[in-house]
């Protein structure tokens, strides 16, 4: 099943998206729910970000390349920084580089929204507290984190985490292709079957320390090939299985 969040009119929905053709939800999408009426045709509305993030956690250092180009040591536990909500971009929305920046990276990844909350669940069954699955952009001024040693500027700042243009609710995340293409020229190609942590070992370790609520985002990292990308760029990320999410950057 794909569920869309969408504007209409002057309202903000959730619906089942089948085709070209959207219906409504009845029920609660993070609880129990039919498919109602038809709402409108794709193309009629504007999509938003299929989350409603209390908070976004993201895990880095999660491809062996990429941890092998960089020098790092492997980690012994999944790496973790946070995105607040105002990071939050829809999908064809313009996405951010920022003047105080001269390196901006972009990071295609696959991420799971959450459907209810999770508190100390173990790896065996920390996917049944997920709702589903989308695309998700790692947006992060590079030189930033390196200057400042931490990631809360470079990670956390204003439309940094493009999201969508849908979620799927039936996929398996343990083996999907990730590519990550800039201007029609793939820069990124991985899959999930590579990562030291899956997405049930990241949100079982995330919920050791807090509970992830109804909504919130988890981006399960990146693969390697990330590269400096400029104002202009017309980024896309593909991820199997869901579909691809675009975003155009502009100077913020």
């Amino acid at each position: 099943m794909k569920l869309v969040r969408i504007e209409l009119g002057q309202s903000t929905h959730w619906g089942i998206l089948e085709e070209d053709t959207v219906y409504s939800i009845e029920g609660n999408v993070y609880g129990d729910f039919l498919k109602g009426a038809r709402l409108c045709a794709l193309g009629e509305t504007k999509l938003l970000a299929p989350a409603e993030p209390s908070i976004i956690v993201c895990c880095g250092r999660n491809y062996p390349r990429a941890i092998q180009r960089s020098g790092r040591p492997v980690p012994q536990e999944p790496v973790l920084f946070f995105k607040p909500p105002v990071a939050l971009c829809n999908p064809d929305e313009d996405t951010l580089t920022l003047p105080i920046s001269n390196d901006t990276r972009f990071e295609p990844e696959l991420c799971a929204v959450m459907k209810c909350s999770a508190w100390q669940v173990t790896e065996e069954e920390a996917l049944r507290y997920v709702l589903g699955y989308t695309c998700g952009n790692d947006m992060t001024l590079y030189d930033l984190v390196r200057a400042d040693e931490r990631t809360t500027r470079g990670k956390g700042y204003y439309k940094s985490a493009p999201l969508g243009p849908w979620m799927v609710t039936d996929l398996d995340p343990r083996a999907v292709r990730i590519r990550g293409i800039v201007n029609g020229v793939t820069i990124q190609d991985g899959n999930t079957a590579e990562q030291f942590f899956g997405a049930a070992r990241i949100i079982s370790h995330i919920s050791q320390f807090m509970p992830l609520r109804a909504g919130d985002v988890v981006y399960t990292g990146t693969p390697e090939g990330g590269r400096t990308i400029s104002a202009g760029d017309l980024l896309k990320v593909e991820v199997e299985g869901i579909g691809t999410l675009s975003n155009r950057v502009v100077v913020g």
